[in-house]
């Protein structure tokens, strides 16, 4: 255990709300600054865990009189859906894997298929930089956490973590013959070569900035490094002295490879510019001009003729090594792509860009597209299972609702139609239908088999916010300013309107015999309205700031509300409010019932954690984190078994629970 983490975990729990939203807002600042002086966050950690009665650091926040718990809640995402935030792709040699970087982990794709085979879950912050090892067994990845990791492929399983001195590791390099690994990383200008047999490790020194990139030879005898001082070295791997330097770019160099002779070098420069070296002489031989932007990635066809390249103006290029001519040119993402990587065969070349959430598949012979994957573009609003458990449907602000294959953990369908972005989806109680509603103040029906629209409906003046279908699939409802909406699924025409609550009716659920319609508003109130009638029947008082999200057990006797400052278990029947859940700092995003109605789970984008609860106790269990991004939906799978978490970053993780 790290010095950071034992501190964390011996960190008392506090329950003072602006306390610990004060240590929190200062965690956020030092966990900046930390990418310069990780050593004085350490002793800052250290003084004030000494001094004061201190905010939890804790993912396991409050965890007290839980030695009996009847749940096993894995601490490490199982899988991440699609692949938003991708920063680094590269194929495996023996061309069966896909592993792409993200900003909560790393994927491990089938090649061919595109399922997912694992996921490696386990840096602190964003993963930079993967590499396999020669024979596709092993995979190290670096982070902005300063670690990097080895795993086993294909079980996924973390084999071990290496403590850098980087506050950030920006590139790592398998040998050859894999007897050594390179890593390069910020606010420290050397490189650091690791044996893997014993994790033993030797610095080479002489840039006078950081290291971006790190590249061996295919014979292993040469490593070349690329700087923020503009310059490229040439290492000798044996007595790690300085072959050569090679000048030439007039900016930050981004990324190096080697032709697969090894005879010539190609770099990609802030500059916007390719130089091609030959790595003999230490002579830049062309110079590729095109890109109009940084040129952040480049990478040879397995016979050397030619040179993909990705550059933040969003185009992909092949290039003619030999003439230094563009073969052909592609604006393959809207914005900035971040890795290419040639399949070992060459007839495909991949792109990916963290910005649009793509990773695109080109035909190397001439740049047409032959597959994508997606993730969502922007912050997941709500996800919801299906009944049958098959399917994951989250929405979002870019527009769109997307249907997950559950056991494949693979998108299915994108539902794209809504104008604006999308607050709410639900599905129909038979599976085979799902409802969304959006900013627009559209309601759409669509059918799941097909990904198809069958309906849209319209009446809202406003902004949809939630909706939900009743237990026989025939009513749904929908919220906007003030007013909630029933509608006749079948025929599409509504039947009535109920009204008296404030601002913006956030969310619905229906009591399992659909007689009564529980709402939650941002006027701080909790409503339960009979439906037959229309009228409301209770009021529950109790939040001090608006309700987001709301939750009705499936036995119809509990509502779990997440307001902006807390969350509230109230008994149905009673009106009386059970318990308070007070965990989070605050902006409660999503309050959800297990299947089985003994836990809840809640998260926030204030503290970016899930945190889990005994409904019988209302103590915390366990929290959990690993988004590194603002929180704001959760569902459970109809079984118990898994637990979706989706992110203003468009990060959808499945935790797995025993």
């Amino acid at each position: 255990m790290c010095l950071m983490d034992r501190w964390k975990a011996e960190a008392p729990c506090f329950t003072g709300g602006l306390f610990c939203l004060a240590m929190f807002k200062i965690r956020k600042t030092l966990n900046t600054y930390m990418a310069r002086q990780r050593l004085i966050h350490y002793i800052y950690i250290i003084l004030v865990t000494s001094t004061f009665v201190p905010y939890s650091f804790t993912s396991e926040k409050c965890f007290a009189g839980t030695t009996n718990v009847p749940w096993h809640i894995n601490e490490k995402a199982v899988h991440q859906m699609g692949v938003s935030w991708v920063s680094k792709i590269v194929f495996s040699p023996d061309d069966k894997y896909i592993a792409a970087a993200t900003k909560v982990g790393t994927h491990i794709i089938d090649a061919k298929t595109h399922d997912p085979i694992c996921f490696l879950f386990g840096h602190k912050e964003a993963v930079q930089s993967i590499t396999f090892s020669p024979d596709s067994k092993q995979l190290a990845s670096g982070s902005l956490d300063g670690t990097v990791r080895i795993w086993e492929i294909p079980s996924g399983k973390e084999l071990k973590i290496l403590i850098t001195t980087y506050p950030a590791v920006t590139s790592v390099a398998f040998s050859p013959d894999a007897k050594l690994l390179a890593s390069s990383g910020t606010y420290d200008n050397d490189i650091t070569l690791w044996d893997t047999n014993t994790w033993e490790k030797r610095r080479l020194a002489g840039h006078s900035k950081n290291v971006n990139t790190v590249a061996f030879s295919p014979d292993g005898k040469i490593l070349a490094s690329g700087s923020t001082d503009n310059s490229i070295k040439l290492w000798n791997v044996v007595n790690g002295k300085i072959i050569k330097t090679l000048k030439g770019h007039d900016y930050v160099v981004y990324e190096l490879a080697f032709s697969p002779d090894g005879k010539v070098l190609a770099s990609g420069s802030g500059d916007n510019t390719i130089r091609i070296w030959h790595v003999g002489a230490g002579e830049e031989i062309k110079r590729l001009v095109g890109h109009t932007w940084n040129v952040n990635s480049v990478d040879f066809s397995h016979d050397g003729k030619f040179l993909g390249s990705g550059s933040a103006d969003g185009t992909t290029k092949l290039w003619n090594v030999a003439t230094g001519e563009i073969v052909w040119s592609i604006k393959s993402h809207s914005r900035g792509i971040k890795s290419v990587a040639f399949t070992e065969n060459s007839t495909v070349l991949a792109s990916a860009s963290p910005f649009d959430h793509n990773i695109k598949f080109l035909d190397a012979s001439n740049g047409g597209e032959l597959g994508i994957l997606a993730g969502h573009g922007r912050d997941i609003n709500v996800m919801t299972f299906s009944p049958d458990g098959k399917y994951l449907a989250s929405a979002a602000w870019d527009r769109t609702v997307k249907i997950w294959d559950a056991a494949k953990f693979k998108e299915k369908w994108t539902l794209s139609g809504h104008r604006e972005e999308v607050n709410s989806v639900a599905f129909s109680h038979d599976s085979k239908l799902i409802a969304s509603g959006a900013h627009e103040g559209d309601v759409k029906i669509w059918d799941v088999s097909t990904g198809k629209e069958i309906k849209t409906l319209t009446g809202h003046a406003d902004s949809v916010y939630s909706v939900v279908f009743s237990h026989d699939s025939e009513i749904l409802a929908s919220s906007s300013w003030e007013e909630i909406k029933l509608w006749d699924v079948a025929s599409g025409k509504e039947i009535k309107s109920l009204s008296g609550q404030g601002e913006e009716i956030s969310s619905l659920d229906f009591t399992h015999d659909s007689t009564f319609l529980i709402s939650g508003a941002y006027d701080r109130s909790v409503m339960i309205w009979d439906v037959a009638t229309g009228r409301m029947v209770k009021e529950l008082i109790g939040h001090g700031m608006r309700v987001n999200a709301l939750d009705v057990s499936s036995n119809s006797k509990f509502i779990v509300s997440a307001g902006r400052d807390t969350v509230l278990v109230w008994d149905i029947e009673s009106g009386k409010k059970l318990w308070d859940l007070n965990g989070h700092n605050w902006g409660i995003t999503s309050a959800v019932f297990s299947p089985d109605n003994r836990l809840i789970a809640t998260c926030s984008w204030g503290d970016e954690l899930i945190m889990f609860w005994d409904v019988q106790t209302g103590k915390l269990l366990k929290s959990l984190s690993g988004h590194w991004d603002a929180l704001r939906s959760l569902a459970f799978s109809p079984n118990g078994k898994f637990l979706a978490s989706g992110a203003n970053n468009g990060i959808i993780l499945m935790w797995k629970i025993d």
